[in-house]
């Protein structure tokens, strides 16, 4: 039997750990692995400082270590009011198969996070059995995640099919169909309530609506990622691999609301986060119904948006429920859940109260 031992993750590590990734997803058709850039941009470059991150290895017949297993928890700042805190997302937990049965790796991550709790408030996690797996090491609650979508097109029903298909069968020629959408979407037209502000993600960081947004907004977001210009940047506007567009829209009397989309498939649009200050439900739905009129004249198919159970307020929940639909892949796969634990730090920081997590996207890819 080879022996096993762990350490901290070191530079240069990164390669072994995206190979091990991509043999373990592969089996996976729905699993996708990014590239290794995107790799060490999320590991190397977030706000709130490296990843911290812990790797397992096996001794080969030649002496050599090599890495079978690693556990990681990703920074990212949220606010609670006017106090700011440091959560960090369990990332690419992972374990070989053929070592699963030589090597406790719950005891393993009880270390890791031993270690861990001297930085971070609170970590948490955002993946199927991840509940039950981490209850024995102190993480709590029952929210799931709730995958909506939404056809852009008219009628919605068949758009909202013909994005599934195209989810499901990405390699097939799809060009011809996107350019007849655009046809009758300019001709159709899909009129807005509101006159959206569009920024690229070289234009966005440069907007003066980012150069207070969360100062103003954090009073009242309740437990919520930060959304300074330094985490959009490192979240959104200079993530690898992706395609972002932000949209703004500021109210007479001095509401604000915000949203970025995720539009590297030109067919499936993904809203990956949406903020409105005052959180008002009225304004809300008009800005949304405003998002789902710029998409459609972007040529998409598809809207999907994903929160938690808890994860917005019920009004806001309310207009979602009005305007979208739940996932039919939901009856086909396990639900992604949402456990949570605050370090001892944490906890007096928070005051120890159960808090409602504000959650969009922008959680599930920290």
């Amino acid at each position: 039997m080879s022996q096993l031992r762990t350490r901290r993750f070191q530079t240069g590590d990164e390669f072994e750990i995206w190979e091990i990734l991509k043999k373990m997803k592969g089996a996976n058709r729905f699993a996708k692995v990014g590239s290794l850039d995107l790799m060490r941009w999320r590991w190397h470059q977030a706000p709130g400082g490296p990843m911290d991150s812990w790797v397992i290895e096996s001794e080969q017949p030649d002496g050599a270590w090599k890495i079978v297993g690693h556990h990681g928890l990703c920074p990212t700042r949220f606010t609670l009011g006017d106090q700011n805190l440091l959560c960090a997302k369990t990332t690419n937990s992972m374990l070989l198969p053929q070592f699963r049965s030589k090597f406790l790796y719950l005891r393993f991550e009880q270390q890791c996070l031993r270690e861990a709790d001297k930085r971070f408030d609170a970590t948490y996690s955002c993946a199927p059995g991840t509940a039950r797996l981490r209850k024995p090491l102190g993480y709590v609650g029952d929210s799931i995640w709730i995958h909506m979508t939404r056809g852009l097109q008219t009628p919605e029903t068949v758009s909202r099919l013909l994005g599934f298909l195209a989810g499901q069968f990405p390699d097939r020629e799809w060009d011809r169909t996107r350019r007849a959408i655009a046809t009758v979407s300019s001709v159709v037209g899909n009129e807005s309530p509101l006159s959206l502000l569009e920024y690229s993600s070289a234009e966005a960081p440069k907007a003066l609506f980012f150069a207070d947004f969360w100062e103003s907004a954090r009073p009242l977001a309740g437990m919520s990622p930060r959304r300074d210009v330094a985490d959009l940047v490192w979240r959104f506007w200079q993530r690898p691999d992706f395609e972002y567009l932000t949209l703004t829209y500021t109210w007479e009397g001095g509401a604000r609301a915000y949203c970025v989309v995720n539009v590297t498939n030109p067919l499936i649009f993904y809203l990956e986060d949406i903020f409105i200050v005052p959180p008002r439900a009225n304004l809300f739905e008009v800005f949304l119904t405003a998002l789902f009129a710029w998409c459609a004249q972007k040529g998409a198919l598809l809207l999907r948006f994903s929160t938690t159970s808890d994860g917005q307020p019920e009004e806001f929940l309310d207009v979602f429920a009005r305007h979208m639909y739940l996932s039919p892949l939901r009856h086909f796969r396990r639900e992604m859940e949402f456990p949570r634990r605050f370090s001892a730090q944490g906890k007096i920081r928070t005051g120890g109260k159960v808090l409602r997590w504000n959650t969009t996207r922008f959680l599930i890819s920290a």
